[in-house]
């Protein structure tokens, strides 16, 4: 039994999170406190409200997916109390939790055949796990971009270099 690939995609989940350049956690590096619950000129979200965006569904995906069961939106640990959100680094705690939790779930699987296994999404619709660990995967790279670039046009700094 190989679990090469679901080793591979663990991989890749932490570099999307975790990694050099642009992963989730290096945007975030370079945002301040005062940047944290600012809204971009023209926007309507903070980079508070993306990571808490992030983190919830990192709950969200395999709670479904692996463990029977769906968060409301509401619920905690998918949406955690105010003061695990107050401040960035109290929200990358959370959101590193989130991220282990993501990983425990998807680390159950015994063999890489179970890529192919359907599983319920969130929202009900019964897709194969490689392609919801896809969606959660690209998730995590489409939101660093965007707290790329909202903290880029807050630092006003928003130019290729």
């Amino acid at each position: 039994m190989s679990t090469t690939a679901i080793n591979e995609w663990i991989y890749l989940f932490n570099s999307a999170f975790d990694g050099r350049w642009q992963s989730v956690i290096a945007n975030l590096e370079s945002v301040t406190e005062d940047e944290w619950d600012a809204v971009p000129t023209g926007g309507v979200r903070t980079i508070r409200d993306i990571v808490a965006h992030i983190g919830m569904f990192k709950y969200m995906y395999p709670t479904s997916a692996f463990r029977g069961r769906e968060f409301d939106y509401g619920e905690n640990p998918a949406t955690p109390p105010a003061e695990r959100l107050a401040t960035k680094d109290s929200a990358i705690e959370w959101l590193k939790e989130a991220h282990e939790y993501l990983l425990e779930s998807f680390s159950t699987m015994k063999d890489d055949s179970e890529l192919d296994e359907l599983r319920p999404a969130h929202w009900g619709e019964l897709l194969p796990t490689r392609t919801l660990m896809s969606i959660v995967l690209e998730h995590d790279t489409y939101h660093a971009g965007e707290i790329n670039r909202g903290r880029a046009l807050l630092q006003g700094n928003d130019e290729f270099e």
